[in-house]
């Protein structure tokens, strides 16, 4: 371990939501927000030193002994034992760090609203395999049941495709910025939605369909590829009915903004945090419309995505 700075990107998942856990493509697109861990040596042997800023705001701390992971003192029992656990599991990849004398404060400081489901925990797993020396995917699968993209995406310089294949992954960076990116809007619904919690409901319930995940796959791809405006809303509207008529759940155009100019798609797992509108409307008509329904954190595509 070496004391220094590591920077991790949040993420939005544009396509192949859930269905990237069975194999399908997701395209994935890293943020400009993001997470900054600072760490530096201290004189207390063996001693973690954790700090946690959100918006350059105190939202946690706590101290811990390296050796044995025990923790000294917290502000929140239950991140202290998220952070344990995550340090525990990396100590397993790097076993010098139960070993170390060395004593090191951890600042992070994370520079969106946590709520907003952007990426804090895989962009925390992130800065802590590059600081640890380990690999990123190991440590994400140690403690977590999803598909790991978001831990790739959050070192990367652009654009994803993302899919596993026999437990194996394979990432291939794409260019995907639209000509029309402009008509292109991320809504933040102010439904915190648990991922990790979508991902157990889902995988509860098995689900074996080739067919499916074969046509979620050219979704993707054609959402890339798409020549010109309407033919990515149409992408973007079978992908949502496909994914709708697989799942059970219904699109959410339909069930929150059926009269809105454009369509919506579902980031992510369904049902919560933010989703992609693709208008042809203003920027100030689609805040307009989307005020009236209680919904102001608003961001185009160059506010948004890296």
């Amino acid at each position: 371990m070496r004391s220094g700075e590591f920077y991790s990107k949040g993420k939005f998942l544009l396509s192949g939501e859930y269905f990237v856990l069975y194999g399908a493509k997701a395209l994935a697109v890293p943020l400009k927000f993001g997470q900054r861990m600072l760490v530096h040596e201290i004189s207390r042997p063996g001693i973690l030193e954790w700090e946690t800023y959100v918006l350059d705001k105190i939202w946690f701390t706590a101290r811990l002994r390296l050796k044995d992971m025990t923790i000294l003192d917290s502000s929140d029992q239950k991140t202290a034992f998220f952070i344990r656990d995550l340090l525990k599991e990396g100590g397993k990849l790097q076993p010098e760090l139960g070993l170390t004398s060395q004593g090191f404060s951890i600042r992070n400081n994370i520079n969106f609203d946590i709520r907003w489901g952007l990426g804090s925990s895989s962009s925390l797993v992130s800065n802590l395999a590059y600081w640890l020396d380990v690999d990123p995917y190991a440590l994400y699968r140690s403690s977590f049941q999803g598909s790991g993209y978001d831990v790739f995406c959050a070192r990367a310089s652009q654009p994803i495709i993302y899919q596993l294949k026999d437990k194996h992954h394979e990432i291939h960076e794409v260019y995907f910025k639209p000509a029309f990116a402009d008509h292109l809007f991320f809504i933040y619904l102010g439904r915190k939605q648990d991922s990790q919690e979508s991902v157990r409901k889902f995988m509860a319930q098995p689900f074996k369909d080739d067919q499916i995940i074969l046509k979620v796959s050219n979704l993707t791809d054609a959402l890339v590829n798409a020549a010109d405006f309407e033919d990515f809303l149409s992408v973007m509207r079978l992908h949502e009915e496909t994914i709708s008529a697989a799942i059970g759940l219904p699109v959410v155009k339909q069930e929150t903004f059926p009269d809105f100019n454009g369509e919506i798609k579902s980031l992510g797992a369904w049902g919560g945090d933010f989703v992609m509108a693709v208008t042809e409307m203003n920027q100030e008509e689609v805040r307009k419309y989307f005020a009236g329904k209680g919904m102001t954190v608003i961001f185009t595509w160059d506010e948004i995505i890296y």
